[in-house]
């Protein structure tokens, strides 16, 4: 691992597949929020050709790397690692997640270094689950877990040589895989744990609960730990590696990756969510306040902003959860749920 102070450089992609109105919900705040380091460059990650998706790319300028069918998510980040394999660092972002201090990418790499750690993770209600172990660093606390999701991943680029990509198993279900994947950089001795935590980093983002993109009900079933039968029986397997490997045809188009200037001006007005409009405005708005809501101190303010998500968007799938998870409506079944992924791009 290298030290505090040695130069590095890591690539961030945004994996998505036919959530354009995500795209343009999430990606300019991520922009906004790391114009100024000039260590990071970002690109999306599109699995399958979405035409809405392309077109915003090509009007702000950001780079995109497709495939002409999807394959899922593992496969997408295996295009990623095959095409772009010089960075030191690699972060992969889903669609759902809006990124409110862009920090949190270098805390990571930070964090990574002064515990020696090769893979580290955000994800859905990590405040929820109960953790295995953790480690004090100069740089921070970081928390392990065996459970966990894929909303915001780090790694190394040495340890993603040693543990490969992601299995080519799951292109056929077109979801799944993060969990094995994970599992084996403990296996390597590249983590203490499988998902690992910087327990300052948690409300550095927020993630989305949006509906899948695939039925993954009529594909198999979760079993109590919420993982499917699938990934379930390659880690069974306990592979400390898998070559990477993708399948069809994939493209790169618009300019090479880096900062995206020109997404980063959307803001210019301070205004969240500055290319939206409409229903896909309100529902944006309505959960920025669930998120707002569940970080308030007191009962007062948080039930304040609940109603006012409650309000601009009466719908909301993220206030009905988060409503659940505060309260503790559904009790066990509710972390059950969290671990199947269901935020996944996929």
């Amino acid at each position: 691992m290298s030290n505090l102070t040695e130069p590095w450089r890591a690539l961030v992609a945004f994996t998505t597949s036919n959530r354009g109105h995500f795209v343009k919900r999430c990606l300019p705040q991520v922009a906004y929020e790391c114009r100024s380091d000039e260590r990071l460059a970002f690109l999306v990650a599109l699995d399958g050709d979405d035409p809405e998706t392309r077109a915003f790319c090509a009007e702000w300028q950001v780079p995109l790397l497709y495939s002409d069918i999807r394959e899922g998510v593992g496969i997408s980040k295996n295009r990623v690692l095959e095409r772009f394999p010089e960075f030191d660092y690699y972060f992969f972002l889903e669609d759902d997640v809006e990124v409110v201090d862009g920090t949190v990418f270098a805390r990571h790499v930070d964090l990574m270094r002064a515990a020696g750690i090769h893979h580290m993770s955000l994800f859905t209600d990590v405040k929820s689950y109960t953790p295995v172990a953790e480690t004090a660093t100069s740089e921070g606390l970081i928390r392990h877990y065996n459970y966990g999701g894929a909303q915001l991943n780090a790694f190394t680029r040495q340890g993603l040589v040693q543990v490969g990509g992601w299995h080519p198993r799951f292109a056929q279900y077109r979801r799944w895989g993060h969990v094995e994947h994970s599992y084996r950089f403990p296996r390597n001795n590249l983590a203490p744990a499988p998902f690992n935590v910087g327990v300052d980093l948690i409300d550095s983002c927020i993630c989305h609960v949006p509906p899948a993109v695939t039925d993954w009900t009529q594909l198999a079933s979760l079993h109590s730990d919420g993982l499917s039968q699938p990934e379930r029986e390659v880690m069974a397997l306990e592979l400390t590696h898998v070559p990477l490997q993708t399948f069809g045809p994939y493209h790169l188009e618009g300019p090479a990756p880096g900062r995206l200037t020109k997404l980063a001006s959307a803001f210019s007005n301070g205004r969240r969510y500055p290319v939206l409009s409409g229903a896909d405005r309100r529902r944006a708005y309505g959960d920025y306040f669930v998120w707002r809501a569940t970080l308030a101190s007191g009962p007062r303010r948080s039930l304040a902003l609940f109603a006012l998500a409650a309000v601009i968007d009466p719908t909301s799938v993220a206030l009905r959860h988060a409503l659940k998870v505060r309260f503790r409506w559904s009790g066990s079944t509710e972390q059950t749920l969290d671990r199947s992924g269901r935020g996944s791009a996929q």
